[in-house]
C-alpha cells in the first residue's frame, strides 16, 4: 500500500518526494455545485433528492489516487508540505467563486488527536488557503474527543453526535459567509453538523470546500 509505504520511508529517515511529483498528472475537477459528487452529464445527481445544509461544494478532485494518497500521507504521516500545496490549490479555486465578506472556518481536531497524529492538517490547509486566496481564518469551531470519523462505517458515521462540535467563545462569524475547510467529505455528517453550529452563530451562508470527494457508486451510495 502507498500509504503504508510513505509511513515506513519516514520512520526510515527517507525523505518525501515534492508534493509536485507525488501528485502526478492531477488536475483539479469540478464535480456537484450542491454536494460535490462526480456527475455525468445525462444523470441528475442524486442530492437533488437530498436535504444539504450548505449552499455549495468547491473541492480538488474525487477521492482516488493520487489525491487519496497524498491527503492519507498529509493526516497521518504529518507530510506538512504536501497539505500545505493541496491548500494553496484549494484556495486557488476558491478566488472568484465565493462572495465577499468571506471567511474560511477549518473543521477542528480535538487536542490529543492532534497532539498523536503532530499536525493539525485541517488548520495547514486553511492557513495556506487563505494565504492563497485572500480570504481570512475564523477558527470559530472546537470538537470533543470522540472516535475517529475515518474508522466508522458510513452508517456509523451519521451518528455523529450534534455536539461533538461546539462554538468557540465570541465566535465573531455573524453577518459572514463562511466557508468550511475539511480534507474529504464522506457522508458529510460532519461537515452537517459544523453547519448547523455556524448558523446558530448566525453566518449569512455556509459553503464547503473540501481536498476531495468520496465517489458515488452505480446505486447512488458513496464508495
Amino acid at each position: 500500500m502507498p500509504l503504508l509505504d510513505t509511513i515506513i520511508d519516514e520512520w526510515a529517515g527517507i525523505t518525501f518526494p515534492r508534493p509536485v511529483v507525488a501528485l502526478g498528472e492531477f488536475k483539479p475537477t469540478n464535480g456537484c455545485y450542491w454536494c460535490g459528487a462526480e456527475m455525468q452529464s445525462d444523470v441528475v445527481c442524486a442530492c437533488m433528492r437530498a436535504r444539504l445544509h450548505w449552499s455549495r461544494v468547491i473541492r480538488l478532485g474525487a477521492y482516488e489516487e493520487p489525491l487519496s494518497d497524498c491527503i492519507l500521507g498529509g493526516k497521518y504521516t504529518a507530510w506538512k508540505d504536501m497539505l500545505e500545496h493541496l491548500g494553496a490549490m484549494l484556495g486557488r479555486k476558491l478566488r472568484g467563486c465565493v462572495p465577499p465578506n468571506s471567511i474560511l472556518v477549518p473543521i477542528p481536531m480535538p487536542p490529543i488527536r492532534r497532539c498523536f497524529r503532530r499536525i493539525n492538517h485541517t488548520g495547514v490547509i486553511a492557513k495556506h488557503a487563505s494565504l492563497t486566496s485572500g480570504i481570512p481564518i475564523r477558527r470559530a469551531l472546537w470538537r470533543k474527543e470522540c472516535m475517529p470519523q475515518a474508522s466508522k462505517s458510513a452508517s456509523e458515521r451519521t451518528l455523529l453526535h450534534r455536539n461533538s462540535i461546539l462554538l468557540r467563545p465570541l465566535p465573531m462569524i455573524k453577518g459572514r459567509n463562511a466557508i468550511l475547510i475539511d480534507d474529504v467529505l464522506t457522508t458529510g455528517r460532519t461537515l452537517e453538523v459544523a453547519a448547523n453550529k455556524l448558523k446558530s452563530a448566525r453566518v449569512a451562508s455556509v459553503r464547503v470546500a473540501v481536498l476531495a470527494v468520496t465517489k458515488m457508486s452505480q446505486n447512488g451510495k458513496k464508495m
